[in-house]
């Protein structure tokens, strides 16, 4: 069977001839240009970017949650850098002719992606110190400037952590300089110094306090204003700190002699000597020091970037858990438990479907569905997938208990899984080692899914129960994004998602699937399936509607089907995070699309699409965006809600509040750009995420599951 990107060339056939201008998307209208139907996915992840920096200026957010907005965007955009401006900047190298589908070539999306960040991180900077003027009025102090004489000076020697210093003479190359660490640059007359904070969170001093609040230092700012001090016997011409972001993007070769586990454990540890692709300087101007840094570093003027901002914002989230005081915070969600925990889980699933939407509701039912599993005696198997976790992972300790008891695990551990290889290449081995059977690497395709099945003996057949999620088995993440579950002991669903690990162990595509979507299988041509399903429903004189939730559109072949859609008249909502390379609202393409994009306390993370399908409504969740990627080099489910009070559900209250969000949405221009909805008249605000907090307490169980049957 060969992968679904290959069954695909009717869609992408039609986008390509609509992109060279060789047919109208509608008769009588004007042919587009490929800059008028896509957006740059690069500069679309940036306009996201901005958005959650606006959430940092806005005065109604609580400070310390102002504070970690902040701090967001800056790991964001080092993310960004280390892989998707990696990314261009081999392509500007070596395939400059190249162009991306919006039809901008690598060097063209480097230049606006420059311009963009300086806008970006000028604005950071301002709204930074907004921030620590609303920290200062509550009592917390963070000290970015520094007097000449100041009093500090005593207490911050006394608690300096390990740093390094390396001197040599201007002729001499630059030492290692590790990447997301902090370094200060000190110039003298023929001679520098590198100071490298060996720690990244060292860097923020802590300093006692007597009756006031909380009082720390930033130490690179501090070393950089006394670095004469530092150097008594020599004339400091410059000082000031500097980081480093290097390529991480890992390239192995699954057809090679050494095993997958051994590449990627080398290339993990080749990212700390990998190309620099950033050189960024906290100064006030450029100065002869920052050229001359990035010319050792073999970097263009176009890497090097200058703001009079503290390096590495990341450090202060610490600052949001530290820090105790009221009022600072949003006040904490406590998750709901959707049924009473002393009934066993397997009997509640029989009785009816359970959807969880995390973090309104809890993770613990998660890993009481692992943990029963592994306790009750009739469970003779347990099948499971592993993304992401933490380190110390409930689940994986639940998977070893089920060992030991005797049931027969297996279990698929993303060993690609991008900045958690290492800590997903020790769960792999710890879980052999305790006996569990590990399906080795799929080579170049990566298993995206959510899945946990587990088989049960019940009079003397085994019978299937399901967890599949939107978003990875992961207790922290659960409270801090947006995702749902559904517990299901479905037959048909079971035989497929057994089938679907049946292929994962034999390493061979699964057999073409009823009820399931699945990549690199069905996925993305059922969803073109699916969206011609509702252009024929609006051309017969029915209406249309697709509402899809997810946090990036990038396919071209899915877009060119919506903008036909669109043109049949079908009414198309997309609540997308992130990334949307979709133009909503164009004459002649897409006037009956629109997107919006909710920022809140909470990242939004589970995907949903929705075809009313001439009214017998077709709804699935899954771990897939619309992206090229998750159609065709990932293994990824999509699953049906066959419940009718949990699609219900779904519709008119997760979507539904999404969609009339007035607070925190954001609606996509046709630019490609954003502007928050118009403010709301008094008592008709609409907090989506507020709201569902509220009914998962409460009108979800009493009122809607009530209804059931």
């Amino acid at each position: 069977m060969t992968p679904d990107g290959a069954k695909e060339k009717p869609g992408w056939d039609v986008f390509a001839r609509m992109l060279k201008g060789q047919v109208a998307l509608r008769q009588g209208e004007p042919r587009f240009q490929r800059s008028e139907t896509l957006f740059n996915r690069d500069l679309s992840w940036l306009e996201f970017n901005d958005r959650v920096l606006s959430e940092a200026a806005d005065p109604s957010v609580p400070p310390l949650e102002r504070l970690r907005f902040v701090t967001i965007v800056s790991s964001n955009l080092d993310e960004f850098f280390m892989i998707r401006v990696a990314e261009l900047d081999r392509t500007a190298r070596r395939r400059p002719w190249v162009r991306s589908p919006d039809g901008l070539t690598a060097v063209q999306a480097l230049a606006q992606v420059r311009e963009h960040v300086v806008r970006q991180k000028a604005r950071q900077a301002t709204i930074f110190q907004e921030v620590l003027g609303a920290l200062r009025e509550h009592g917390i102090r963070i000290d970015t400037e520094f007097d000449e004489a100041s009093r500090l000076d005593s207490t911050i020697l006394e608690n300096l952590p390990e740093l390094k210093v390396v001197m040599r003479r201007s002729s001499e190359g630059l030492p290692h300089l590790p990447s997301e660490r902090i370094h200060v640059y000190v110039a003298f007359p023929g001679e520098y110094a590198i100071i490298t904070i060996e720690s990244r969170q060292a860097r923020l001093i802590t300093l006692q306090s007597r009756g006031a609040g909380p009082h720390f230092v930033l130490l690179e700012r501090w070393l950089s204003d006394r670095a004469s001090r530092f150097f008594p016997d020599r004339h400091v011409l410059e000082a000031f700190p500097f980081k480093i972001i290097r390529d991480a993007d890992l390239r192995y070769r699954p057809d090679a002699e050494e095993s997958l586990e051994e590449q990627i454990f080398e290339a993990v540890n080749r990212r700390s000597r990998a190309r620099v692709v950033r050189l960024e300087v906290d100064a006030p101007s450029y100065s002869e020091g920052a050229l001359s840094l990035a010319t050792a570093l073999g970097l263009g003027s176009g890497s090097l970037y200058r703001f009079d901002l503290p390096l590495d914002l990341r450090t202060l989230a610490t600052l949001y858990q530290s820090t105790q005081k009221t009022g600072l915070r949003y006040p904490e969600v406590v998750p709901h438990t959707p049924f009473r925990r002393r009934e066993a889980i397997f009997e509640t699933i029989r009785k009816h479907d359970v959807l969880l939407h995390h973090p309104y509701d809890s993770f613990d039912i998660v890993l009481d569905f692992i943990r029963q599993a592994a306790a009750d005696p009739a469970v003779t198997r347990i099948y499971h997938t592993l993304y992401r976790t933490n380190q110390q992972s409930p689940v994986m300790e639940a998977l070893k208990d089920a060992v030991r008891r005797g049931k027969r695990v297996t279990v698929y551990v993303e060993i690609k899984a991008r900045f958690d290889e290492l800590n997903n290449l020790r769960w792999a081995a710890e879980l052999r080692r305790n006996g569990a059977r590990v399906i080795r690497p799929m080579g170049q395709f990566k298993v995206h899914s959510k899945a946990t099945q587990v088989f049960r003996l019940e009079n003397g057949i085994e019978s299937s129960y399901l967890h599949l999620g939107t978003g990875n088995y992961h207790p922290t993440t659960a409270r801090q994004y947006t995702d749902l579950g559904l517990l299901t002991c479905d037959a048909g669903m079971g035989r497929e998602v057994a089938a679907f690990f049946e292929g994962l162990l034999r390493h061979r595509w699964p057999a073409e699937f009823a009820e399931l979507l699945a990549s690199p299988v069905n996925l993305h041509r059922q969803i073109l399936r699916l969206i011609d399903q509702e252009i024929g429903v609006q051309r017969a004189g029915g209406k249309g509607h697709i509402i899809a939730k997810m946090n990036a559109l990038v396919d071209p072949g899915i877009i060119a089907k919506l903008y036909e859609a669109s043109q049949a008249g079908v009414k198309i909502d997309l609540m997308i995070r992130g990334i949307c390379c979709l133009r909503p609202g164009v004459h002649g393409l897409s006037e009956n699309i629109r997107v919006l994009s909710v920022i809140d306390r909470f990242l939004e993370h589970s995907r949903v699409y929705y075809f009313r399908d001439g009214g017998k409504e077709k709804l699935y969740l899954s771990s897939a965006d619309w992206m090229p990627r998750n159609f065709l080099t990932r293994f990824e489910l999509a699953f049906p809600i066959k419940d009718a009070s949990l699609k219900r559900y779904i519709r008119d209250v997760i979507l539904a509040n999404g969609l009339a969000d007035n607070v925190k949405s954001w609606h996509q221009r046709p630019d490609g750009g954003y502007a928050r909805c118009a403010p709301p008249a008094p008592g008709k605000e609409v907090r989506s995420q507020f709201v569902l907090e509220c009914l998962s307490k409460n009108a979800y169980r009493e009122t809607i599951l009530s209804q059931r049957g």
